[in-house]
């Protein structure tokens, strides 16, 4: 990996599974940002990351529920 960039984002309200989706788009970067990575779903939060070698990334997110 050419980052840390990893960070563990908490959602305002737990979702009753962890079979929601995320979806992802960069703001604004200083760098290649690569691919979007989401992992580690809990019902009340996620992990974020990117895989290039940018120095810093704004990425808007919004996850939704499978109903």
């Amino acid at each position: 990996p050419f980052n840390d960039s990893a960070v563990m984002v908490a959602l305002p309200v737990p979702f009753h599974s962890t079979g929601y989706s995320v979806l992802t788009s960069v703001q604004s970067s200083l760098g290649e940002i690569g691919d979007i990575v989401v992992s580690g779903k809990t019902r009340n939060g996620f992990k974020i990351a990117y895989t290039g070698s940018a120095s810093e990334a704004e990425i808007y997110w919004k996850a939704e529920e499978h109903k």
